[in-house]
């Protein structure tokens, strides 16, 4: 009898594998001749559709026909191993090896296999919708027979089949949006990935964009301009005045930094408040070996301003870095149509904001200006099917909390 059932279960193991490997080669070929999937057939009411079909087909099969062993199959465990493997590899494997379309040395042939984005392969889709089945099939299987001992396992599975259908249904109706936002000009318009101008019933209005930047920091350079040692740049950032600190074979020593500075002469800086100001200092440079100094500004440049550097010999030059932002912020207006009130909200980086269920994040602005910058650049992401995806999730955090109590001795 223990013969038996170890025998069946290496048949489903091989009858897994011949399953996976099928999807596998038919899914490659139609990604080689047709090409990737459509994001417009998950997208509203296409994903309704397919959700409703999906679970009237397999609940149908399943009551029909679960005493045959194709149905054991789809709702095994080993197929279950194999398939979230595969799905695995793909994801995690291949979904690293990143192609960009947009490069002319890239691939031809791995570029038709879909390597440019995995999850819209049909050899991913065949994959990822085997496991779908494996779960709801395996779901059913439990809820026929209702224990007590069983909702554990039916949380779990149903939080993460909730979970993994909802996202990939959801994905045709993710809507993902930039605007660009000039200082007292209210903006209702937004560009998509492929430049298309969208109309939206809100509209930001920028009132002030904030960056809060950390010291610049110093470099050795070569005369071809890259940092030295070339391996692994070594940098002083410029925090305390009076520090100290070697590069290469010259120690350096900081005596004054001016976060906002402008020329007054060739070689000297003096603090300035106005507008496109740069950052400079004053250091004093060491050789460590012949003892000889010198006491210099230096200044990172920018857009209205040329740097300032300082010429140790034919190969090494001190260079003062540009400023790195610590964060940036945007203090908006915030009108709806169809509305009267207007709202003030701060967007910072990862900290957005929410608007009619759009979710706006904070993510540039004109690095040319840097600091300066007039121009803040904000991403409106519209995702329906997201309280969804959280459903699943906190149903699978509940399964994860029943299991713990189940097995808490």
């Amino acid at each position: 009898m223990n013969f038996n059932i170890a025998f069946h279960k290496k048949d489903q193991y091989r009858y897994s594998v011949i399953i996976i490997a099928v999807l596998l080669v038919v899914g490659l070929l139609l990604q080689y001749f047709t090409g990737p999937i459509a994001k417009q057939w998950f997208a509203f009411p296409n994903n309704i559709w397919i959700g409703i079909a999906f679970i009237f087909l397999f609940t149908t099969l399943f009551l029909l026909f679960k005493q045959k062993e194709f149905i054991n199959l789809l709702s095994s465990v080993p197929l279950a191993l194999v398939s979230t493997i595969i799905l695995g590899v793909l994801t995690i494997g291949l979904g690293s090896i990143h192609i960009e379309a947009s490069d002319p040395k890239a691939n031809p042939v791995l570029l038709r296999l879909g390597f440019d984005g995995i999850t819209t392969t049909w050899y991913f889709a065949f994959i990822f919708f085997l496991v779908l089945i494996n779960l709801w099939l395996a779901i059913l299987k439990k809820a026929l027979v209702f224990q007590t001992k069983n909702i554990t396992f039916l949380l779990n599975h149903f939080g993460l089949w909730l979970t993994l259908f909802a996202g990939v249904l959801g994905q045709g109706d993710l809507t993902r949006l930039t605007m660009n936002l000039k200082q007292d000009q209210p903006e209702w318009r937004a560009t998509d990935e492929n430049g298309r101008v969208t109309e939206l019933s809100l509209a930001l209005e920028l009132k002030k964009f904030d960056i809060d930047i950390y010291p610049n920091k110093l470099y050795i350079i070569n005369k071809e301009g890259k940092a030295l040692p070339q391996n692994k740049p070594q940098a002083f950032m410029l925090e305390k005045e009076h520090s100290s600190q070697y590069l290469l074979n010259w120690k350096i020593t900081l005596h004054e930094y001016l976060p906002n500075a402008i020329p007054v002469s060739d070689t000297t800086y003096a603090a300035s408040p106005m507008w496109g100001a740069t950052n400079a200092a004053r250091i004093t440079v060491e050789d460590v070996y012949t003892k000889a100094k010198r006491t210099q500004w230096i200044a990172a440049g920018n857009f209205q301003f040329p740097p300032l550097t300082i010429t140790l010999d034919s190969n090494h030059i001190v260079v003062m870095g540009p400023a790195e932002a610590r964060k940036f912020q945007s203090k908006v207006l915030v009108y709806e149509k169809g509305k009267d009130e207007i709202r003030e909200e701060t967007i910072q980086v990862n900290h957005p904001i929410t608007i009619k269920g759009w979710k706006v994040y904070q993510v540039s602005y004109d690095e040319r200006l840097g600091r300066w910058s007039e121009l803040s650049v904000v991403e409106l992401i519209l995702d329906p099917w997201l309280p969804l995806v959280y459903t699943g999730i906190f149903i699978l955090i509940a399964g994860t909390a029943a299991f713990l109590f189940k097995n808490r001795k």
